[in-house]
């Protein structure tokens, strides 16, 4: 049996050591508690927020898993790969030409019958030329206000040279002329590559 003095000393010893370890863990817990808090927060915010009125720098990664608008202008120090964009306009260097539209694709005419032959007389032949994409074959809408660059193909023949092309509505007009004195192409059809694009 303990004694008066053998129990209170234990009951004191007791509470002087719950006293202890209450205060040493208290701090603890009240910094765990506040470094989860912080973080719910500041995830909480960041996505919440929607614009942020100051400069980010990172030295890692930047990822934009939806879309991503910048209201102003966008400067790239280093090499940037685009695997797919959509831009309204676009120019290369501080002094290039502003570029709101690029297409290209083949073009494939009716069948053209030429004019003359070459001698002093001969007049050029004009031929539309109706525009594909090279992908899955739909028709490309041009307009013309594009300026088109047009590359024969070997449909042509050789001693047929072409003149000039512009564009039209949904169509690549053709100036040909055949520099044979002595062959006149029989009706055919031709096919050209072109490129066509707009500027501001």
């Amino acid at each position: 049996m303990y004694t008066r003095r053998t129990w209170a000393f234990i009951n004191f010893y007791f509470i002087l050591h719950m006293t202890f370890i209450k205060s040493t863990i208290r701090p603890i817990v009240f910094s765990v508690l506040s470094v989860l808090g912080g973080i719910t927060l500041g995830a909480t915010l960041v996505g919440a927020v929607t614009t942020i009125s100051t400069n980010i720098t990172t030295a890692g990664t930047f990822n934009a898993d939806d879309a991503a608008t910048f209201g102003s202008t966008v400067a790239v120090t280093g090499a940037t790969t685009l695997a797919s964009t959509t831009a309204t306009s676009f120019k290369v260097g501080q002094t290039g030409t502003q570029t709101t539209r690029i297409v290209s694709g083949y073009c494939v005419t009716e069948s053209v019958t030429f004019a003359a032959l070459d001698t002093a007389s001969s007049t050029r032949t004009y031929a539309n030329c109706t525009p594909y994409t090279y992908t899955n074959n739909t028709a490309v809408t041009l307009t013309s206000s594009d300026r088109v660059f047009v590359q024969a193909t070997s449909s042509l023949p050789f001693y047929v040279v072409l003149q000039a092309a512009s564009s039209t509505t949904n169509a690549v007009n053709l100036s040909l002329t055949n520099t044979s004195t002595s062959t006149l192409p029989t009706a055919g059809i031709y096919t050209f590559n072109f490129w066509a694009f707009q500027n501001q």
